[in-house]
């Protein structure tokens, strides 16, 4: 991260020093600003230039007392004034990756209750992975949508039961059958003000009664789409400019083109790959895929749990070129999957680029 003050605030020790001193017969000293009634002011403008950005300026004032007693001496020449541009506004010269969103859309169809338990098993130890390899990041939202309109949500006032609304509270077969909200910062996401581990264990438990007709990509798309995202929707605030996104998709569902089930998501892996990068304002570095899924000569075998070939989720990961990663959801632990993510994430950050 970089920022001028230490130039600006040099530059003012430089003119500070030896105040009142003259150069000439030319006062150097800048005073500081007064308002008091009975006095008047001038303005004088500073002038530094960024040579990376171009030109900038400070403005101070001087204040002098026009019903001050005449002591016959020459009244005091104006500051001297360089012209150099617009104030500078540190908060634009910080740039990197100081802030991270993650979207967990997570299948609660009937056949995931192995997959959710090696999930909810092996995320504290990802998500403290993250925040001691992320050292600069400081600010985490952390959400969950499932792979239908889940109707856990139906136990929050809010009532957000639609596709890709994050969830807030969790009902049926192996959930947590709890509301998980009100999470610490008020919002319908998690945060670094939270205990990440306890409020996710309640969030991402979220069962095996939804929908056979899984559309877990979908629901991505509506979960970091500009209509849940909106002032006043259900994920309101969620997704951020300024921030790294992570999607962590977990399902068994073939999905998309080619899926065995009545009920898929609709479009194919560019189009959900474009969703994303939308949600970034097109640039590419800014996301970062994580899939666990069944793929071919992975994990899960032949004809059994995550036997559905998961070929379209594979291939939407592989868009993310350096940024995408491929687990399979048969693996009996996720630990060491989730440790190369860890990996993933961080060079993603390191590729970050500040929007604007």
């Amino acid at each position: 991260m970089r920022t001028w003050t230490s130039l600006l605030v040099f530059s003012g020790l430089l003119l500070a020093c030896d105040n009142g001193s003259t150069n000439d017969g030319e006062s150097a000293g800048i005073e500081p600003t007064t308002t008091s009634r009975g006095t008047s002011s001038s303005t004088g403008t500073t002038t530094m230039t960024n040579p990376e950005t171009g030109s900038f300026s400070s403005t101070s004032t001087v204040t002098t007392d026009p019903g001050a007693e005449d002591d016959g001496e020459d009244p005091p020449e104006p500051p001297i004034t360089f012209d150099i541009g617009v104030t500078p506004d540190f908060g634009e010269f910080d740039d990197g990756c100081n802030a991270v969103d993650f979207l967990f859309v997570i299948d609660n169809s009937g056949s995931m209750f192995g997959a959710q338990t090696n999930l909810l098993a092996n995320f504290p130890a990802f998500i403290d992975g993250i925040q001691a390899t992320l050292v600069d990041v400081d600010s985490f939202h952390v959400g969950v949508t499932t792979s239908d309109e889940y109707a856990g949500n139906l136990l929050d006032p809010r009532e957000c039961s639609q596709l890709g609304a994050l969830v807030t509270s969790t009902a049926g077969g192996d959930s947590s059958d709890a509301v998980c909200t009100p999470f610490a910062e008020g919002f319908p996401y998690i945060t670094e003000q939270d205990d990440l581990s306890t409020s996710f264990q309640c969030a991402a438990q979220v069962g095996t009664s939804g929908a056979a007709g899984e559309r877990p990509m979908n629901a991505l798309e509506a979960a970091i789409g500009p209509d849940l995202n909106a002032e006043g929707a259900c994920n309101e605030g969620f997704i951020r400019d300024n921030a790294l996104l992570v999607v962590v998709v977990i399902t068994d569902e073939a999905d998309g083109p080619g899926d065995p089930d009545l009920v898929s998501s609709t479009g194919d892996p560019a189009s959900w790959y474009q969703s994303v990068l939308d949600a970034k304002g097109g640039i590419a570095e800014n996301a970062a895929a994580l899939v666990l899924t069944n793929y071919v000569d992975g994990p899960c075998p032949p004809g059994g749990f995550g036997s559905d070939d998961g070929v379209n989720l594979v291939n939407f990961a592989g868009l993310f070129g350096e940024n995408g990663f491929v687990a399979g959801i048969c693996e009996p632990d996720y630990g060491p999957s989730f440790t190369q993510a860890t990996a993933v994430i961080e060079q993603a950050c390191e590729n970050f680029i500040p929007p604007g």
